[in-house]
């Protein structure tokens, strides 16, 4: 029968054996990926045809501006397409390779005069080119008023709408603004501006 020594030296030796079968886990720090920077944006729509807008990107890659000279909508024209304007700004992304983003702060500015019975909705929506997946606000107004807004918001594309892995791509910004009732009324959008966030803790991950 084997004594108490003799017990306690082979349980050593199995613990020393399951040790050394157990591969040891390092624990490696992951780097913060390198900023994200706006290459290129072009835009296009029924609200801002080409050469109708003034778009700037910082030397730095990371904001960017955009005025229009005749973004607006009418109500009371008689015609349904004066009644409803889109403009869509699509900005070429360059990621560091193999991370995802998912992170654009927005501003929009504009003014509405809303006459009697009518309504005015500026509409933003942001997704990435090839994805089903988007996030989208939007201001309704009512008349008769008149307003001059200024909306921020931090599209926050997260969950299943995350960046397309291995290659660079498109963000896209769609405002649209629209009108309805049957009085008179007109919405216009003269700016847009944005800012490209690196927050590792929050809008990153790796593919």
């Amino acid at each position: 029968m084997p004594t108490m020594v003799q017990l306690l030296l082979g349980l050593c030796t199995l613990l020393v054996a399951l040790s050394q079968a157990v591969p040891v886990i390092e624990d490696r720090e992951v780097a913060a990926p390198k900023d994200i920077a706006i290459s290129d944006i072009v835009y296009g729509g029924t609200g801002c045809p080409q050469g109708s807008a003034s778009v700037q990107i910082a030397p730095d890659g990371k904001t960017f501006t955009a005025k229009f000279k005749s973004f607006s909508a009418q109500l009371g024209t008689g015609s349904l397409a004066d009644s409803r304007k889109f403009c869509q700004l699509n900005l070429a992304l360059k990621a560091p390779v193999g991370w995802q983003y998912a992170v654009l702060a927005t501003n929009f500015t504009g003014t509405a005069c809303l006459g009697f019975n009518t309504k005015a909705t500026h509409t933003s929506t942001v997704y990435f080119s090839g994805s089903a997946n988007q996030t989208a606000f939007s201001l309704p107004l009512y008349g008769p008023a008149i307003y001059s807004y200024n909306i921020a918001a931090a599209n926050i594309i997260g969950g299943p709408a995350w960046s397309p892995c291995g290659s660079d791509t498109a963000l896209n910004i769609k405002s649209e603004l629209s009108l309805t009732g049957n009085g008179v009324a007109e919405i216009i959008e003269y700016g847009e501006s944005g800012k490209l966030a690196r927050i590792f803790e929050l809008g990153w991950r790796k593919c």
